[in-house]
């Protein structure tokens, strides 16, 4: 029940599946316009039950609830983006520093250089669609009036970085 069920509990379940935690979030919305479009009149015969108070305490209750989960997810997301950002910037530093030309780089440079390169180009496509999976979550989040921390790094930003390291690749 919903009065039972800790944000907690379910975010251990979750984990930090992104695909998941989008399906859950979607899926609570979808609900909660469920609860919205119930009646508050029930009608038995002669008998008329008025239980508008009781769906507003429900509806108060899931509005929590749910705000919670989004706080729990936008706290994983927050790391990821952070992480991704780090490690594409990480992986955009040590492209720019590679040197593939001229008396200074030896041998063994350029075998790193053109191996680290190949690791990259297979790295750029997995990486796109992880950054276009972040900034879909936030975009998620935003739909759903989710109030982010002061601290929060756009996902714009990730995407920025992930175009400038592509731009650096070519």
């Amino acid at each position: 029940s919903l009065w039972d069920t800790r944000v907690v509990d379910v975010a251990s379940v979750m984990g930090e599946d992104i695909d998941r935690w989008q399906a859950l979030l979607l899926e609570a919305t979808e609900a909660r316009t469920a609860l919205d479009s119930t009646a508050t009149l029930a009608k038995f015969g002669p008998v008329t039950i008025n239980y508008d108070k009781v769906q507003s305490q429900v509806n108060l209750k899931y509005d929590s609830w749910q705000k919670e989960l989004q706080s729990c997810f936008a706290t994983i997301l927050a790391q990821r983006l952070h992480d991704s950002h780090s490690k594409i910037t990480k992986a955009k530093e040590k492209l720019e520093a590679v040197s593939l030309e001229g008396a200074s780089a030896s041998t063994n440079e350029i075998v790193l250089g053109v191996t680290f390169l190949q690791e990259m180009k297979q790295n750029l496509e997995p990486w796109s669609g992880e950054v276009d999976k972040l900034i879909e979550s936030e975009r998620l989040l935003k739909r759903q009036r989710h109030t982010f921390r002061g601290d929060w790094m756009e996902g714009s930003r990730v995407k920025g970085q992930f175009h400038h390291m592509e731009l650096s690749f070519n």
